[in-house]
């Protein structure tokens, strides 16, 4: 089952920090959250291919496959509007690896920075990070 992430997530709730922001904590709970791109529309966006159910304590590795014909990234902006994670570009066809701590609840971006990917195509997902 599929899952769009799209600017206001209703049904998914998840909030990500960036690992190591308050030394190494131990996680709660420690796995994948596999999501591609698409760019197919004139809206770009994230999808995400496992349920998406991420809470304070989680750590989790995102392994974003880009299946769109652009060049995409991935970073992870924190309530505070300050970035926590960045991911390096990659070409259609590639992967990356993010992997992210969970430490506050609160509302978390996830953006791509590549052009206007972000400004003119609003390929962002806004996600929320509840209590364990």
């Amino acid at each position: 089952m599929m899952h769009r992430l799209v600017l206001l997530l209703a049904l998914a709730s998840a909030g990500i920090a960036g690992c190591g922001s308050n030394g190494d904590p131990t996680p709660v709970r420690s796995y994948t959250l596999h999501i591609r791109t698409d760019d197919a529309s004139d809206k770009y966006a994230y999808i995400a291919e496992d349920p998406v159910d991420l809470r304070v304590g989680d750590e989790v590795t995102f392994e974003m496959s880009n299946t769109g014909t652009l060049i995409h990234d991935l970073q992870i902006v924190g309530p505070d509007g300050i970035a926590v994670a960045t991911a390096p570009p990659v070409a259609s066809g590639g992967a990356l690896s993010l992997t992210v701590y969970f430490d506050e609840a609160g509302y978390y971006q996830l953006n791509c920075l590549v052009d206007d990917h972000l400004t003119k195509h609003s390929m962002q997902a806004l996600v929320e990070v509840v209590a364990s």
